[in-house]
């Protein structure tokens, strides 16, 4: 009988350690995570990247900076009449990437976390950069053959950029970062794909609604500019 119970024991042992495992590990991660001051400012910095590229692209285009100016005739600015398209949507996510890094960096000192960060931008900026790009190259392909293949054509190129561009990038991110550890497609990737879609709209109607909606373009992007600050290597 002794023995029976040793051995039932010695069956359950194995199971009890895992647990206990898992319950370490569990804990572990929610006393690293970043507390809110932090998150604030890879936020602020996000912000302040994703302006300082919007500011970027409206000084080459002629429209003037100055607030008084901007907010004298808003409906004259830069941001309420810009068309976004490959060009504006790559400016304006490397500076919420660059900024998000910046933040980052700001509220963790962590070598291998700045490391995971450096990764996470090499991957947000392909994420974004491919996708719009593949939109544009799609879209034009597909007005050969009417509207309806253009914007069948535009969604197609959405989907295919995210997924090639998680390939390519995670090929140069293991190139770059000695890293082989594969990072997959996640939802929040295409959280900022919103970009993509009004893209997309525009090419096959002018309709006023499809501008408005542009205009959410430069807080969409600011989404990949947060995951990278906020990036662990974990």
């Amino acid at each position: 009988r002794r023995q029976r119970q040793m051995c039932i024991r010695d069956s359950i042992s194995p199971i009890s350690q895992n647990k206990q495992n898992f319950q370490h590990l569990g804990k572990s991660h929610g006393e690293n995570s970043y507390s809110k001051k932090e998150r604030a400012v890879i936020t602020g910095m996000t912000v302040l990247g994703t302006a300082a590229s919007c500011a970027l692209l409206a000084k080459k285009s002629g429209y003037s900076l100055n607030p008084a100016k901007m907010l004298k005739n808003i409906k004259k600015s830069f941001l309420a009449n810009v068309k976004f398209h490959d060009k504006e949507v790559i400016t304006i996510g490397a500076g919420s990437c660059i900024g998000g890094l910046a933040g980052g960096y700001m509220v963790d000192k962590n070598p291998e976390n700045r490391k995971a960060k450096r990764r996470e931008t090499v991957m947000q900026l392909g994420n974004i950069s491919i996708p719009i790009i593949t939109v544009e190259t799609f879209a034009k392909f597909g007005k050969k053959f009417g509207k309806l293949a253009q914007a069948a054509s535009a969604i197609a190129g959405i989907f295919t950029g995210v997924y090639v561009a998680n390939i390519l990038m995670n090929k140069l991110g293991n190139l770059l970062f000695r890293n082989k550890n594969e990072r997959g497609v996640k939802a929040t990737d295409f959280s900022a794909h919103v970009d993509d879609m009004v893209v997309a709209a525009s090419y096959i109607s002018d309709n006023k609604y499809v501008h408005s909606i542009a205009r959410i373009v430069p807080l969409a992007l600011m989404i990949p500019g947060y995951e990278v600050g906020t990036k662990k290597v974990h």
